[in-house]
């Protein structure tokens, strides 16, 4: 006779008569959750930064808001200046009148000694300096330079409006050495 492989007592081996092996196994353990809170610190300092970020970035729209008053304030001037010349017809004193409001913009904005004193083509080189642009020397801003020594100055009104508005909302600061001359 045969003998068996294993003897049927053997330790670690079965006995032959339960017919399911798998029948004595425990049921699979799941982990446990992740709790979600707290955050990890990590998480914590990534909110700190990001919410540093928004506060700064809110912080200095504010601040340029608030810098950019007197241009939203100067446009607005500008556009009650042109509507009293539609009522009045005189380009004298919208010639005047636009001229001062451009000198109190630039006064707001450039140290006090340098604009003051200019006038002529001394302003209006000072206007295209300070916006990049040859429109108050070469175009229609000429009309700045004599317009208070003529009895009847010509200008076209709508594009010298145009041309304040756009001085108004994009003039930047002069370089230093610019600014001393």
């Amino acid at each position: 006779m045969a003998q068996a492989p294993f003897p049927p007592n053997a330790p670690g081996i079965m006995p032959s008569a339960q017919a399911d092996p798998l029948a004595s196994l425990r049921d699979i353990h799941l982990p446990l959750t992740i709790d979600t809170w707290p955050p990890a610190p990590g998480w914590w300092i990534l909110a700190f930064l990001g919410m540093a970020a928004i506060l700064t970035t809110l912080y200095w729209l504010w601040r340029r808001w608030r810098a950019n008053a007197y241009r939203r304030e100067g446009v607005k001037q500008l556009d009650a200046i042109l509507s009293a010349y539609e009522s009045h017809g005189d380009i004298s004193r919208y010639l005047s009148e636009y001229q001062i409001l451009l000198k109190r913009v630039a006064l707001t904005r450039y140290d006090r000694n340098i604009v003051a004193s200019l006038s002529g083509e001394a302003w209006a080189d000072f206007l295209d300096k300070s916006s990049d642009s040859m429109e108050f020397t070469m175009g229609e801003g000429q009309a700045l330079i004599d317009s208070n020594y003529r009895l009847e100055p010509a200008a076209d009104i709508d594009r010298l409006s145009e041309l304040g508005r756009f001085w108004i909302r994009k003039h930047r600061d002069l370089p230093i050495m610019e600014q001393a001359a």
